[in-house]
């Protein structure tokens, strides 16, 4: 089963920094971390090595700047459940 979760908004440039630097401080901990994509609120546990995406895009008039991270889910790490 594949679930995602996709949240989209205006974001000053410090206001996006302040989130990476926390998904960065919960990838150092070593541990699971909360992760908070819009309203909702996720448990994740990466694994101690994984797939790093970075990708810089031009498109019409806007340059895109994408971060993907990929591990495979831990039997202790539940699946997602979305909220309609």
């Amino acid at each position: 089963m594949s679930d995602e979760i996709e949240h989209e908004t205006m974001l000053s440039r410090d206001e996006v920094a302040d989130y990476l630097e926390d998904v960065a401080e919960g990838l150092r901990s070593g541990e699971e971390f909360s992760l908070t994509i819009g309203e909702q609120t996720f448990d994740v546990n990466p694994t101690e090595n994984v797939e790093f995406e970075v990708e810089l895009e031009d498109e019409e008039d806007e340059r895109e700047l994408e971060f993907e991270i990929e591990w495979d889910r831990g039997e202790d790490e539940a699946e997602l459940s979305v909220d309609d």
